[in-house]
C-alpha cells in the first residue's frame, strides 16, 4: 500500500489531539539498545496447542510469525507476534511431514520453512502453513548424507546451511536441497568443530557457526575461515555449552548458552556487547535455553526448553505501554449461548484469560469451568457438582498465572481448587472459618506476576493473600467503612506493578500497595462518571488501566490511579477479565456468552526496515482496527502514521560533518509528529512505509517508536495503536573505488585513487597482503583516510581499497598488485598543481580540494580567510608524489565566506579561491 505524506499540523494542535488519546509525550528517551528486556511469555508442558513438550528450535518469517519446533512433541506450531496460536504440523515417524527428534527450524526470504529432522537424517522444507514441498538427505558422510545433522539456517540467497552434530562440518545447499558445497573438520582448530551446534547467516555474506569448543566462528559464505572469539566460562564473551545462534538486520550475533542459562549478544566481529538470563523459572530467567530466533525489529524469541515456554524480548530495550482509547472497544468475538452442552452457559459468572489467549468460563449453574481457545473455539470443560476434588458448589470466579494453572473460587464451599490449564486437578484449600486460609463466601480471586493469589472473602471483609501452593501470605482490609476498610469485597485485581485493587460492597475501589498498604480510593453510589451501581466486576489491563463493571449496564475504564477514561455499555455483564494484549473479556448474563472486546486501534505488527536504500524508512506491517470492515458502527476512512521525536544522544551519533544526510538535528521538545498515511479499504493488513528519526547501524542500534491511528470522518473519533519500536538501515554500499594505481618511486609504493561518488561517503580503508587471495582485516589495515592517495614504504605487496559509508557499509574490493605497479626511477614525473575546491561554492562541512605533488617531501595545504588569516591547515607532504584530494573542513566546519587556498612545497606554491556558503 503506498504511503502518501503531507506537511505536519502545528506542534500545538497535534500536542493538543493526541493529549485526547491519552498519549503522553516522553522527553530524551534512549534510542540505542542496551540490553534486550522481557516482554512476555507463553508456553507450558503439553501436548495442546501453545503448548511445548521440550521446545528446541525457532525461527521469525518475514512477517514476524514465530515457528517452534519441539523435540519431545514431533511437530511444529506457528504463533503470531504476540504468541496467539495459529497452526501446527508433524507427528512421529519417518515418513514425509514426520519427525523424528527433530532440532533446529529456519525460514527463507519467501516464508518457508526448513527443519533438520535429526533423527531421521534429513531436511524437510514446508510452506509458510505447513504443507510437505520436499525433503533430502541420508544417514552417511557423503555430500548431501547426515550424521545426526542438527541446526540450519538460510541466507538472503536462499541457500541453506546444516551442522552436522556427529559430522562435525557444515553443508551448503540451495533451498531446493542441491548441494553446494561443505567445509570443517573433527578438531578445535580454525575451521574444525567439535559438535557444531548454531549456525546463522548474517545480511553481508557472513556465516556463523558455535561448537562445544565453547567458540563462535566467522566464515565467508563459502567455507573460508574469517575470525573465531569464545572461550570456556561464565564471564562476559565466554562460553559454556552454546547452542542456538542468530543475527539480526544490523549483522549482531546472539548466542544461547545451555549451561550459564543465558544469552549473549555480540558485533558482528565479536565485541562483546550485553548478555541477560540468569537460571530459575522467572521472567527473562532460562531452564535451558537452546535457541534464539531474532524478528526484523530486532525482538528477540528465545525457546526455554525445561520451563517449557517461549520468552520474548525487546530489542529496543523498553516494553512500550499502549495509549488510551478515546472510544469504548469493539466487540470482536462471542463464545458460548445458552444451553447446558459443550461450548453453552446456563448462566456464564466468572471468566479469565491465560498468557496464551484462552479463555475460561465459570458456569455455576452447570458447575463447571469451559475452556475456549484464542479464537473462541471449545476445548473443553471440567468439573461437576459435589465436594470431591474438582468438583464444584457455586463456582463464581476464575483466574491463572503466568504458566496457564487455573484457580477457581468455590462460594459455597470455601475453598479455592487449583488445576492445570487443561483442568487437570491440582490442589485445593480452604474452608470455612474467620482463621487466616479461611473463608465466608469468597467472591472473587486473582493472581499477580509471581503467581501469588489473591481471594475477595466476601462474609469476612478482606482479601486474602496466598503462595501458588496456598500457602496464607497476608492479608488486606478489615471490616468498616474508613478508608483501608472493607465491607463486603466483591471483585479483586492486581496490575504489573503488583499493587492490589478491591471493589467494595460500598461501591468503590480500594488500592493498595503489594505490602498490602492502603494508597486510595475512588467512586460512591451513582450513575454518573466515575460512580458505580452495585460491582459486579473487576480487572487490569496489561497497561495499568482498571475496568470495572457495575448494574448500571456499563463497563468503566479508569487510570491507575482512579481517574476516568471512559464508558460503553454492556448487558447484564458480570466478571470482566483482561488477556495479554488488552482485550477486554465480558460476560453477558443475558445472551449466555462471554464476548471479546478489542481495542478499537489498530496494531503494529512489526516495524523493519524497508530495504534496498540508503536508509531512513521503515516498513510497518499495520493490522487494521476492527471497525475497518464492511457494516462497521464506525467508518474508518483512513490510517495516519505518527513517529515519536526521541532526543537523539549527540556523543553517540555520526559528526554532522560526516555527510548532509546525517541525520536530522537533536529534538528539544520531545512529541508526536506526523509522518504519512493511507487509505482505509477493508484489507486483512496493511504495508506502509515512513521516516525513522535515524539510521541504526552496527555501533547504534537507533529505534524509532510509531503508532498508527485510524481515522474517521469526524476529526474527534479516533482510535490509536500501541506504539510498537523498529529501526531503518542504510543497506546500499559506497561503489568499489575507480581507478586505483599504484607507481613504485623509490624507496616507496605510491598508491592513487579516485574520489567516492557517495553521498554519504565517510573514509577509504587500505588493506595490506602477500597474496591476492588474502583476507581483509583489522590485522591487515594499514589506512584508514578520507584522501586518494597513500605512500606505502613496502613493495612488491598485495592491496585492497575499500569505501566505506557513515553506516558501516563498506564496498567491494579494488584490487592492485605487484604487476599492477608502475617503476618510476628517478626524479618524480609530476608537477605541482593545484585545481581547487570542487563543488565551488563549497559547504561549510565539505571542502573537498584537488592537488598534484610531484615529490613525497614537506608540503602543506592551508585554507586563508580574505584577510590573510589562516582558518585550516593540513600536513599533505606524506601523501607521496601524484594526484590527491583533501577534505579541510572535515576536522572542523568551515564559516560562510569567501577563502583561498594555498598549496606549499619547498619554494613553489599555488592560489586558488573558493566559496563556502552554508
Amino acid at each position: 500500500m503506498p504511503l502518501t505524506l503531507r506537511c505536519s499540523a502545528s506542534l500545538p494542535l497535534l500536542l493538543s489531539a493526541l493529549s485526547m488519546t491519552g498519549i503522553v509525550p516522553r522527553a530524551g528517551a534512549s534510542l540505542a539498545s542496551t540490553t534486550p528486556v522481557f516482554t512476555y511469555t507463553w508456553g507450558s508442558g503439553g501436548s495442546g496447542p501453545g503448548q511445548f513438550n521440550l521446545p528446541f528450535g525457532a525461527a521469525v518469517d518475514p512477517q514476524g510469525n514465530l515457528y517452534v519446533i519441539e523435540r519431545g512433541g514431533n511437530r511444529v506450531q506457528k504463533f503470531d507476534f504476540h504468541g496467539t496460536f495459529l497452526a501446527q504440523w508433524g507427528s512421529t515417524g519417518s515418513g514425509t511431514g514426520q519427525f523424528n527428534a527433530p532440532s533446529f527450524i529456519a525460514t527463507d526470504a519467501t516464508g518457508n520453512v526448513y527443519v533438520t529432522d535429526s533423527g531421521n537424517n534429513r531436511v524437510e522444507k514446508f510452506t509458510s502453513a505447513g504443507t510437505f514441498v520436499l525433503q533430502w538427505g541420508t544417514a552417511g558422510s557423503g555430500n548431501g548424507q547426515f550424521n545426526n545433522p542438527y541446526a540450519i539456517a538460510t541466507d538472503a540467497a536462499g541457500n541453506v546451511y546444516v551442522t552436522e552434530w556427529n559430522g562435525n562440518r557444515v553443508q551448503k545447499f540451495t533451498g531446493a536441497g542441491v548441494y553446494v558445497t561443505k567445509w570443517g573438520s573433527t578438531g578445535s582448530g580454525p575451521g574444525q568443530f567439535q559438535n557444531p551446534s548454531g549456525v546463522t547467516a548474517d545480511p553481508f555474506g557472513n556465516v556463523f557457526v558455535d561448537d562445544q569448543n565453547n567458540r563462535i566462528q566467522k566464515f565467508t559464505n563459502t567455507g573460508t575461515y574469517v575470525s573465531q572469539w569464545g572461550s570456556t566460562g561464565s564471564g562476559n564473551g565466554q562460553l559454556s555449552n552454546p547452542n542456538g545462534i542468530s543475527s539480526d538486520a544490523l549483522g549482531n550475533v546472539y548466542v544461547t548458552e545451555y549451561n550459564n542459562n543465558r544469552v549473549q549478544k555480540f558485533a558482528n566481529d565479536g565485541t562483546y556487547l550485553t548478555q541477560w538470563g540468569v537460571p530459575g523459572g522467572g521472567n527473562g530467567q532460562f531452564n535451558r535455553p537452546i535457541d534464539i530466533a531474532v524478528d526484523a525489529a530486532g525482538n528477540g524469541y528465545v525457546p526455554d526448553m525445561n520451563n517449557n515456554r517461549i520468552q520474548r524480548f525487546s530489542g529496543a530495550g523498553v516494553a512500550l505501554a499502549p495509549p488510551s482509547p478515546a472510544v469504548p472497544y469493539v466487540k470482536v468475538a462471542t463464545m458460548g449461548g445458552f444451553g447446558s452442552g459443550a461450548g453453552q452457559f446456563t448462566f456464564p459468572v466468572g471468566v479469565a484469560a491465560n498468557p496464551f489467549g484462552e479463555v475460561y468460563g465459570v458456569d455455576p449453574a452447570n458447575e463447571r469451568v469451559q475452556w475456549f481457545n484464542s479464537v473462541g473455539n471449545y476445548l473443553g470443560s471440567w468439573g461437576s457438582s459435589g465436594s470431591g476434588p474438582g468438583q464444584f458448589s457455586n463456582p463464581v470466579g476464575a483466574a491463572t498465572d503466568a504458566a496457564g494453572n487455573v484457580y477457581v473460587v468455590d462460594k459455597n464451599l470455601n475453598r479455592v481448587q487449583k488445576f492445570s490449564r487443561s483442568g487437570t486437578y491440582l490442589l485445593t484449600w480452604g474452608n470455612t472459618g474467620i482463621a487466616n486460609g479461611q473463608f465466608g463466601h469468597p467472591d472473587a480471586i486473582a493472581t499477580d506476576a509471581a503467581g501469588n493469589v489473591y481471594v475477595a472473602d466476601y462474609d469476612n471483609k478482606r482479601v486474602q493473600k496466598f503462595d501458588p501452593s496456598g500457602a496464607w501470605l497476608a492479608q488486606f482490609g478489615s471490616a468498616g467503612v474508613n478508608p483501608g476498610q472493607l465491607q463486603g469485597p466483591v471483585a479483586v485485581a492486581v496490575d504489573a506493578a503488583g499493587n492490589v485493587f478491591v471493589a467494595d460492597y460500598l461501591q468503590r475501589i480500594e488500592k493498595y500497595s503489594s505490602a498490602g498498604t492502603y494508597l486510595t480510593q475512588w467512586g460512591q453510589p451513582g450513575g454518573g462518571a466515575g460512580n458505580f451501581g452495585p460491582i459486579e466486576g473487576m480487572c487490569v489491563d496489561p497497561a495499568g488501566f482498571v475496568y470495572v463493571s457495575d448494574l448500571n449496564q456499563r463497563l468503566q475504564k479508569f487510570t491507575g490511579a482512579g481517574v476516568y477514561v471512559t464508558e460503553w455499555s454492556v448487558t447484564n455483564a458480570f466478571q470482566v477479565a483482561s488477556d495479554l494484549f488488552g482485550n477486554i473479556l465480558v460476560t453477558d448474563g443475558t445472551a449466555y456468552t462471554i464476548d471479546r472486546m478489542a481495542p478499537p486501534g489498530p496494531t503494529v505488527a512489526l516495524v523493519s526496515d524497508a530495504g534496498s536504500d540508503q536508509g531512513g524508512l521503515a516498513s510497518l506491517r499495520v493490522l487494521p482496527s476492527p471497525y475497518d470492515a464492511a457494516g462497521s458502527a464506525v467508518t474508518i476512512t483512513g490510517y495516519e502514521i505518527y513517529r515519536r521525536n526521541d532526543l537523539l544522544a549527540a556523543e553517540s551519533r555520526p559528526s554532522a560533518s560526516s555527510s548532509p544526510s546525517a541525520g536530522p538535528e537533536r529534538i528539544e521538545l520531545a512529541g508526536w509528529t506526523y509522518v504519512g498515511s493511507f487509505p482505509a479499504n477493508g484489507e486483512a493488513e496493511y504495508t506502509a512505509v515512513a521516516p525513522t528519526l535515524e539510521n541504526a547501524s552496527a555501533s547504534n542500534a537507533y529505534y524509532s517508536a510509531f503508532l498508527v491511528r485510524a481515522v474517521t470522518s469526524n476529526p474527534l473519533t479516533y482510535f490509536d495503536s500501541p506504539a510498537e519500536n523498529g529501526y531503518s538501515i542504510d543497506n546500499i554500499p559506497p561503489g568499489t573505488p575507480n581507478p586505483f594505481t599504484a607507481a613504485f618511486v623509490a624507496p616507496a609504493t605510491h598508491l592513487h585513487w579516485g574520489s567516492s561518488a557517495a553521498s554519504d561517503f565517510a573514509t577509504f580503508k587500505l588493506y595490506r597482503g602477500s597474496s591476492a587471495s588474502f583476507t581483509p582485516g583489522s590485522g591487515n589495515l594499514i589506512a584508514t583516510t578520507t584522501d586518494t592517495g597513500y605512500v606505502d614504504v613496502a613493495v612488491a605487496n598485495w592491496y585492497k581499497l575499500s569505501a566505506v559509508d557513515f553506516n558501516g557499509n563498506e564496498s567491494p574490493y579494488a584490487v592492485l598488485g605487484p604487476a599492477q605497479t608502475s617503476a618510476v626511477p628517478g626524479e618524480a614525473v609530476f608537477a605541482l598543481a593545484l585545481e581547487g575546491a570542487r563543488p565551488n561554492p563549497a559547504t561549510a562541512r565539505d571542502l573537498t580540494v584537488r592537488f598534484v605533488l610531484p615529490i613525497r617531501g614537506p608540503a602543506s595545504l592551508e585554507l586563508l580567510d580574505i584577510s590573510g588569516r589562516r582558518v585550516a591547515v593540513r600536513d599533505v607532504g606524506g601523501l607521496g608524489a601524484g594526484p590527491h584530494e583533501v577534505n579541510l573542513a572535515e576536522r572542523s566546519p568551515v564559516r560562510p565566506g569567501l577563502y583561498f587556498v594555498r598549496l606549499t612545497q619547498s619554494a613553489h606554491e599555488r592560489m586558488a579561491r573558493v566559496t563556502v556558503l552554508r
